[in-house]
């Protein structure tokens, strides 16, 4: 998803309770034989952070995860053969996930799982690159993570990614008939770097105009005073505002606009996502938009039977509800990658790559996902969700596709040429 954040408040006492079940599945831990060789079952080494600053955003994709793989071993594990988890605590430290995975790769893990970021999963995935053992972020956004030249074509990110999120975003707001926007970017990480840059992009290729540009450095302390008073002065007024943030940061930046005096409605992308932005931005803001995964228990209006179901299982496994929409993002991930390793003609390194890049869509509780391709290794055809946010809570407001991400000048084997 992103970088790195102290844990939220509001979440403090979920991270305890739910770091700790997490931790439980290490017991599954043992060896397996060489690594990548044992087919008596599918070894996933998980490399996220239980502790530390990561672990908001690692925990509950992590706990997701484990959730769907008890689902998958008591119906019968893969073609017969179960799922075994090794799990290790990162503790939100690059250099961890490196040593991590090393050691995962020692025990005989078929597959690698790392961060919800680029910048901490990069050690532990280019460990696992040059072992030939495939690698999957929970949820890191940076197109980056799945271009397959940065880190390699063993790399692999169970997430849509920021193009898709600020893509989604421009096409959604323009599509509302707000044609003029203005773009305030946190500067502090990839993710929302890329976030903004896609937006603008996408903005500008349906027909959009950008008045204007702002910037500020995000992280801990966010100030956007001066910020919130160029955008005040501005002699033409935009059809809205495109906060490229996270939280919380990107909360506290929304709530200092707000504050200012600015009225116009904002839009983001899904690290806006959760609790955190109602608990930051208090009951009275509204007209916020971002583009996310799935709203639930803490937004109203988009009930389904699928969703229902897994929040009601994830309580029960839990003791608490799911925080975000990224939660989704890690149970999702563990049905591609065991309906892949169900077409491998092995679980060794290079058959289970292959799988994953020819596996396509998969059946979530949010319908179809296609996930990964020879060339893009993310999620390749997902709905974004449109959460509005207003008086205090969060409503569905919508789903949006974009039929093609942008090429900015990047690299990005998953956007147009």
């Amino acid at each position: 998803m992103l970088g790195f954040a102290r844990p939220f408040s509001g979440r403090s006492a979920l991270v305890t309770s739910t770091v700790a079940l997490l931790a439980l599945t290490a017991g599954c831990s043992g060896g397996a034989d060489a690594a990548g060789g044992d087919n008596s079952q599918l070894v996933i080494g998980f490399a996220l952070s239980q502790s530390g600053n990561m672990a908001p955003f690692d925990v509950e994709p992590g706990n997701a995860a484990q959730l769907r793989i008890k689902e998958i071993n008591d119906a019968g594990g893969i073609n017969g053969k179960k799922i075994k988890v090794i799990s290790k605590d990162v503790r939100s430290s690059p250099d961890t996930v490196g040593t991590a995975a090393t050691e995962l790769i020692a025990e005989g893990i078929n597959l690698l799982v790392t961060p919800c970021d680029f910048d901490l999963s990069a050690p532990g995935a280019s460990v696992a690159q040059a072992a030939k053992i495939p690698s999957v972020s929970i949820c890191a956004g940076d197109p980056k993570m799945a271009d397959t030249k940065t880190l390699g074509d063993y790399v692999f990110s169970a997430n849509a990614g920021s193009d898709v999120e600020g893509s989604s975003g421009a096409e959604w707001a323009y599509h509302k008939g707000w044609h003029t926007a203005y773009v305030l970017q946190d500067e502090s990480i990839e993710y929302t770097k890329s976030a903004g840059r896609y937006f603008q992009a996408k903005f500008k290729e349906l027909g959009g105009k950008v008045l204007g540009e702002d910037a500020f450095p995000g992280g801990d302390n966010v100030n956007i005073s001066s910020q919130a008073t160029r955008l005040k002065s501005l002699a033409v007024k935009p059809d809205f505002v495109y906060v490229a943030s996270w939280n919380p940061g990107g909360a506290t930046a929304i709530r200092q606009l707000r504050a200012a005096g600015v009225t116009l409605p904002i839009v983001g992308p899904a690290a806006l996502d959760g609790q955190v932005l109602l608990d930051v931005v208090g009951g009275k803001a509204g007209d916020i938009y971002y583009t996310g995964f799935a709203c639930y228990v803490y937004c109203k209006g988009a009930g389904s039977a699928g969703l229902d179901s897994f929040v009601k299982d994830y309580q029960a496994a839990y003791k608490a509800a799911p925080s975000s929409g990224y939660a989704l993002l890690g149970y999702n991930m563990v049905s591609a990658i065991a309906d892949a390793a169900g077409k491998a003609t092995s679980f060794s390194g290079g058959d289970l790559k292959s799988a994953l890049e020819a596996d396509g869509s998969v059946k979530t509780p949010i319908g179809d996902v296609a996930y990964f391709s020879k060339s893009c290794h993310k999620i390749i055809d997902m709905p974004m969700t449109v959460v509005r946010v207003a008086n205090g809570a969060m409503t569905f407001a919508g789903q949006q596709r974009v039929d093609s991400i942008p090429g900015v000048g990047d690299g990005n084997s998953c956007a147009a040429s």
